[in-house]
């Protein structure tokens, strides 16, 4: 078929562009104010591609037979309405997905943190022993090489996002994906522009889990409350996983080890493993116990999956060492969720002890920053200094300004300095001239912040370290 994208450069949709090409498609797109590296990946493949939307591009390259809308596409996109006038069937990326993969073992990562660690550390399991799985992740995996592969084996990780699959289609993503297992990490309200309270939010993961049949698998995070809560609404075969005890598959005596960490895996109250792993963090040693459990009820030698999860390097941005300057180290997160940022520090507090940690944040959208507001408050505790850069509105430009950087800065507590910067270049000086030999500074947003972190390492490289 001949395949137009609308939204092509987001990790997810580009994924999707890849694989339909590799699938023999002719593939075409559009998206508006794209960056690298998925530009540069599309570009690569051979992919026909646009930068800015036209009604126009929707037949610039011949009339399509589908046309795929991503999640981020608004309301009154002109190529949206040009197929429509022209009567080409138009779904969302996620429904596309769903129909690709209906003859796979279908597996859906799902959880407000962890969920792409998770998902992208069990498909390099199932690679590493042979399996050759496909997956759709949320970002690019450094071991994988892509954020989306067909893959010729049986089964298929979906990284299940809850948010909602098109401006036509507000059903989450996830629920089109049709799982034959389920791993449910954690559920902290959050996107409170789609869901107004946490239990509207709560209510979509119910769904997903009451969706499940007797013959299919939950692999529930136990640690999580909520998540505790909803076990009861799904007919699933339930196994549960976590570092706090009582759970199937348990997490013990977690310890920083070098770069990274170990910790003893057990399950039905006996040994299982020593694991170790390259990720930092007691999030990651949970993500890392969940990969390990689901893939050994997936018949993965136990053996198989201990050794792929001590090879595996991480996800792109997610706690990803950026280099050292002058003894300062720099790492760059995609964290923007309160719980993820708590997340974040704590792992680098712990990781560059006694070392300082240095946090430069950017906030996502007014409406999760003034939704979220209180739960930034204590999120970076223990951190030397606060930088707070513009809030990026991405899907919100549109709407008026509902809070400011400044009002987040006045909440943070536990700190001994937060400051607020208008630009890249003014938050790469007060963090290069706070900095000091033995520190980390931690660049958390949800996209590039103007490459501030390549403007960090230049006010670094020309300014001696305090």
């Amino acid at each position: 078929m001949r395949i137009h994208f609308i939204g092509i450069c987001g990790y997810a949709v580009s994924g999707l562009a890849l694989v339909a090409k590799q699938l023999g498609n002719e593939v075409t797109g559009s998206d508006e104010d794209a960056y690298p590296p998925t530009t540069d990946i599309l570009t690569k493949a051979g992919i026909k591609w646009v930068d800015g939307h036209a009604a126009g591009n929707v037949t610039r390259w011949g009339k399509p037979d589908l046309v795929v809308q991503g999640n981020q596409v608004r309301e009154g996109n002109p190529e949206t309405e040009a197929a429509r006038r022209l009567h080409i069937r138009l779904v969302s990326e996620a429904e596309y997905w769903g129909e690709l993969t209906a003859d796979r073992f279908r597996i859906v990562v799902a959880g407000s943190a962890g969920k792409t660690t998770t998902a992208s550390l069990l498909a390099w399991i199932l690679r590493s022993a042979g399996r050759n799985p496909g997956f759709r992740l949320g970002s690019s995996a450094r071991d994988l090489g892509s954020a989306a592969a067909w893959g010729s084996g049986r089964e298929f990780v979906f990284e299940g996002d809850e948010y909602t699959s098109a401006v036509f289609d507000p059903r989450p993503k996830f629920l089109h994906f049709a799982p034959q297992l389920v791993v449910l990490t954690n559920i902290d309200w959050d996107h409170p522009d789609v869901f107004k309270d946490p239990l509207s939010y709560e209510a979509v993961f119910r769904q997903l889990l009451e969706d499940l049949g007797a013959e299919d698998r939950l692999i529930a995070g136990s640690d999580d409350p909520t998540v505790r809560r909803l076990l009861n609404r799904t007919r699933a075969h339930v196994e549960t996983y976590g570092l706090r005890g009582g759970a199937d598959w348990q997490g013990r005596d977690v310890q920083m080890e070098g770069e990274g960490m170990r910790f003893t895996a057990w399950h039905a109250g006996k040994v299982l493993a020593v694991v170790t792993t390259r990720l930092t963090g007691e999030h990651n040693a949970s993500n890392a116990l969940a990969a390990l459990a689901t893939s050994v009820r997936l018949g993965v030698p136990v053996a198989s999956a201990v050794d792929a999860i001590g090879r595996f390097q991480g996800v792109a941005r997610r706690f990803e060492l950026r280099g050292q300057v002058r003894g300062v180290t720099l790492v760059d997160d995609y964290a923007h969720h309160p719980a993820k940022v708590r997340a974040t520090v704590q792992a680098a507090l712990e990781r560059f002890h006694p070392g300082r940690v240095l946090a430069c944040f950017v906030p996502h959208t007014y409406s999760r920053t003034l939704s979220l507001i209180d739960g930034y408050a204590d999120a970076f505790a223990g951190c030397a200094l606060v930088v707070i850069g513009p809030i990026e509105p991405a899907r919100e430009r549109h709407l008026a300004h509902t809070v400011t950087s400044q009002d987040l800065a006045n909440r943070i507590r536990g700190v001994e300095e937060v400051v607020t910067a208008d630009s890249a270049r003014s938050a790469a000086y007060k963090l290069a001239s706070a900095a000091r030999p033995g520190d980390a500074i931690v660049f958390m947003s949800v996209r590039d912040f103007d490459d501030v972190i390549g403007k960090t390492v230049e006010v670094l490289e020309r300014s001696p370290v305090a």
